[in-house]
Order: C-alpha cells, then structure tokens, then sequence
C-alpha cells in the first residue's frame, strides 16, 4: 500500500462520514491506500473544519401528539417565530438556565410542607379523640372551641394555598420570562416593538 498518496477535501469528508458510520479504519486506509495515521487525521481534519464554520452534525428526534405540535406552533406563532428549529434549539442553549433550580420556591415548599403537617396531625388528634369517645359511647366533646380549632385549620389550610398557588405562578411567570428571552433573537422587530 501506497503511504505517498495525498488525500482530496472530497475523500476527507467521506472518510470522516464512513468513520462516524462505524467503518474501520483499516479497511479505510486499504481501501483509499493510505496509513492508519492518514485516516485519523482525515477525521479530524473534518471534525475541525465542522466546528470551525458552526456546523451541527447531531441530530435529535423527538416524537409527540399532534395535540402537542399543535400547542407548540400556537407558542411560536404568538411569538412570531417561524422555525421549529430555530425555537428548539434557542431552547436547548438556555436550557442551563430555563432548567436552574427554583431555590426559593423549594425552601418555600419545604416550610409549608411542615405546617401542613403540623396542621394535619391536629387534626387527626380532633378526630382520634371524638372517635373513641365514639366507641365508648361516651358523649361527643365536639366542643366550640373544638370547632374553632378545626375552623382555624381550614383557615390555615387555605392560606396555605393561596401562598402556595402564589409561589407557583411567579415561577411559571420567570419560566416565561426565561423562554421569552431565549427566542427574543428569532421575534420579528415588528413584534418586538409591540
């Protein structure tokens, strides 16, 4: 086999197709009459030239409902983006960002996870106590103080989500800000302005 044969840009590329398509560079070097080395190079010469003019040679597949499609194109159109693909991969740069952690919103969740615990073993001691004065045949101490601890409770209860439902919008409102900000360069200016 030949060592002094110079590749062309044509046998480069095929080179570095077939190698990404699992073919060995044995036989790649047998077959165009070249070394190992050669091969090797051949690849990465196409690698190089790949990353040095922004190509993007992963593809991704992702299947969904065209109920989904159909809400997704609804987002797009709202924002005046024209390209799915354009939309999907300024999503997938600021994943990092979109995706980070919502700190406050766990810290948030943790404590009112707490006090609804708190809340619910009060309640469960209210309902043990009138259930064995139930079984005893004894009467019920279903007291007004009783039934404003419960009213209470509810009262707390419902605080509760309103707070909760409060802490889950905002961080629904900075997802939105976040896509928002990622797709601003795909926006029409005459959208934009608007």
């Amino acid at each position: 086999m030949s060592r002094g044969r110079r590749l062309t840009e044509t046998d480069r590329l095929s080179i570095a197709k077939e190698r990404a398509q699992g073919v060995a560079a044995a036989d790649l070097a047998q077959r165009y009459g070249v070394s190992l080395k050669t091969i090797y190079n051949a690849v990465n010469h196409a690698l190089d030239r790949q990353n040095a003019n922004g190509s993007r040679p992963i593809v991704i597949g992702l299947r969904v409902s065209r109920r989904e499609l159909a809400a997704f194109d609804a987002a797009l159109a709202r924002h005046g983006i024209t390209s799915r693909t354009d939309a999907l991969r300024h999503l997938v740069l600021a994943a990092d960002e979109i995706l980070e952690p919502d700190h406050a919103l766990t810290e948030a969740l943790s404590a009112r996870a707490a006090d609804i615990s708190r809340i619910g073993n009060n309640i469960n001691q209210v309902a043990r106590r009138l259930n064995e004065a139930r079984l005893k045949g004894q009467p019920l101490s279903y007291t007004a103080e009783s039934h404003g601890h419960i009213r209470e409770f509810a009262g707390l209860i419902l605080d509760l989500t309103d707070r909760l439902q409060a802490l889950l919008l905002k961080r629904r409102a900075n997802l939105a800000l976040k896509v928002t900000k990622a797709w601003a360069p795909l926006v029409p200016d005459r959208l934009r302005r608007g």
